[in-house]
C-alpha cells in the first residue's frame, strides 16, 4: 500500500463511491450490553485506492470513519449528523470523519502520505503518526441544535481515545474495538464494535466481556475471517443477543452541483 502524496487536509471525494459497508446496532447480556458493530472493508479499499492513501493514514481514516458510525448509531438521542476530528501535534496532522442518519460517511486527513515506525510486533504506528493532541465529538440534530466535547487523546491509536471520551464525556463505561488491516494488496478488513455496559450490568457479565474481548487478536483480523457476525460471536461469546437494526453505510460527499451553485451565485 504505498501511494502518491495527499494534499493537506483536502476532502476525500466530492462523488459518491460504489462500495458499502454495513452497520448492525443490538442488545446482549440480557439487557446488560448495548453493542453495535460495523464492517467498511469495501469502503475503504476504494477510498484508499481512488486517493492513494499510505497504510498509516488509511489505518487511521478508517478508525474514524468506524468509530463515526458507531457512535452516531448508539448516541442516546440520535443526531442527525455526527462528526469525530482527531488533531495531533504528529505528522498526520488532523483525521476527521463524518457519519449521517442516512449511513453517509466521509472523511479527510492532514497528510496522506505519512510513514512511521511500527509498533513492536509489526502493528502499525498510527499513534506516532497522530502524536499528542485531542478528540473531538460534534453531534447535529435535525432542529439546528448541536452539541459538542472534546478530551485530550490518551494514544493516538483512535479505539482507546474513543473510550476515553465516551468514559468522560458520556459517562459510559464501553469496550471500543477500531482496526484496518492492510495486505499488499490493499485494504482486506475494516471496521469494528463497541459495546456499552448498562446501568445495573453484573460484574461478572462484565467480567466475561472482558475476558472475551481479552483472546481475541484483533477486531481487523476477526473481520477479515468472517466479517461483522464473526466479530460479534466472538466478542459476545456465551451471552444472547438480539439485533435491532442493520443498516448499509456507503461514503458519499453532501457536495452537489445546487449545493455549490448556491454558494456560487452569492459571490459578487
Amino acid at each position: 500500500m504505498t501511494g502518491r502524496a495527499f494534499p493537506e487536509e483536502s476532502a476525500l471525494s466530492n462523488e459518491t463511491l460504489t462500495a458499502q459497508g454495513t452497520l448492525e446496532l443490538g442488545m446482549a447480556g440480557n439487557g446488560a450490553f448495548r453493542w453495535a458493530v460495523a464492517d467498511i472493508t469495501d469502503v475503504m479499499e476504494e477510498v484508499r485506492d481512488r486517493f492513494d492513501l499510505w497504510p498509516v493514514p488509511a489505518a487511521a481514516l478508517g478508525r474514524c470513519l468506524a468509530g463515526a458510525a458507531l457512535l452516531q448509531r448508539l448516541s442516546t438521542k440520535t443526531p442527525s449528523r455526527l462528526v469525530l476530528e482527531v488533531r495531533g501535534d504528529g505528522p498526520i496532522l488532523r483525521v476527521l470523519a463524518e457519519a449521517d442518519d442516512e449511513g453517509n460517511l466521509r472523511g479527510l486527513v492532514g497528510d496522506g502520505q505519512v510513514q512511521v515506525p511500527d509498533w513492536p510486533g509489526g502493528k502499525l504506528g498510527v499513534g506516532r503518526a497522530v502524536g499528542r493532541g485531542y478528540l473531538r465529538v460534534l453531534r447535529e440534530y435535525e432542529k439546528g441544535n448541536s452539541y459538542h466535547s472534546q478530551v485530550e487523546l490518551v494514544s493516538g491509536e483512535i479505539g482507546e481515545d474513543v473510550a476515553h471520551y465516551l468514559a468522560q464525556s458520556e459517562q459510559a463505561r464501553s469496550a471500543v474495538l477500531l482496526g484496518v488491516l492492510g495486505k499488499p494488496s490493499g485494504v482486506v478488513a475494516a471496521g469494528g464494535m463497541v459495546v456499552e455496559v448498562l446501568p445495573g450490568a453484573p460484574e461478572e457479565t462484565i467480567a466475561r466481556l472482558e475476558t472475551n474481548i481479552a483472546g481475541i487478536r484483533g477486531v481487523s483480523h476477526l473481520l477479515e475471517e468472517g466479517g461483522a457476525e464473526h466479530v460479534v460471536d466472538q466478542v459476545l461469546a456465551g451471552f444472547d443477543r438480539e439485533v435491532k437494526e442493520v443498516r448499509p453505510l456507503r461514503y458519499r460527499c453532501r457536495c452537489s452541483r445546487e449545493r455549490l451553485l448556491n454558494h456560487l451565485v452569492l459571490l459578487p
